[in-house]
């Protein structure tokens, strides 16, 4: 077929057929590397943070390291948030940097944890909430600071996200007879 005489329909398949060769070994490395964190064993949760869990992950594995931070870390604030409510320690609605500070001041979690939940939540603000691009979490302002590729930086901040959003989530399962 002339490259004239493709339809959009046949451009697309194209390159997606180049894109996925193209990142195939990328995303089978990411793969790998999340697989030493999932939880293989059948787990029952409330639908939204499982959902949160599952496309974290996979925004991981394609790539897409600005929504794998977003999503994990909306997951540590689900987590964190149940276990306050779960111990009438907290109310629904809380913000993020609150339910940090009560959980830690109620030793919900260790501290080591919690600290990197506030880390990711400073990282996750400049994209969450409109800041001036000089804000010192902003990606610009810190990947220009260390002198790396944006891309560099985002992906370790998502690692970073992924293995706290799966260290918070195995920290409050509870086993059911």
């Amino acid at each position: 077929m002339a490259e004239d005489n493709k339809t959009i329909e046949d451009k697309l398949i194209q390159a997606l057929e180049w894109y996925d060769s193209d990142t195939r070994l990328k995303r089978v490395e990411r793969i790998k590397w999340v697989g030493q964190y999932e939880i293989l064993d059948g787990i029952v949760g409330k639908v939204e943070a499982m959902s949160l869990l599952g496309e974290a992950r996979d925004c991981y594995v394609q790539g897409h390291f600005i929504a794998a931070l977003m999503l994990a870390t909306a997951l540590i604030e689900h987590v964190i948030t149940e276990e306050l409510i779960d111990t009438n320690k907290g109310n629904y609605g809380i913000s993020f940097i609150e339910s940090i500070k009560y959980a830690r001041k109620e030793k919900l979690f260790p501290d080591e944890l919690l600290d990197v939940a506030d880390r990711l939540r400073e990282l996750r603000n400049p994209f969450a909430h409109h800041k001036p691009p000089n804000h010192t979490h902003s990606l610009g302002n810190r990947y220009m600071s260390q002198e790396r590729h944006p891309e560099d930086v985002k992906e370790e901040d998502a690692k970073e996200a992924v293995v706290a959003m799966y260290a918070f989530f195995k920290h409050t399962l509870r086993q059911f007879i």
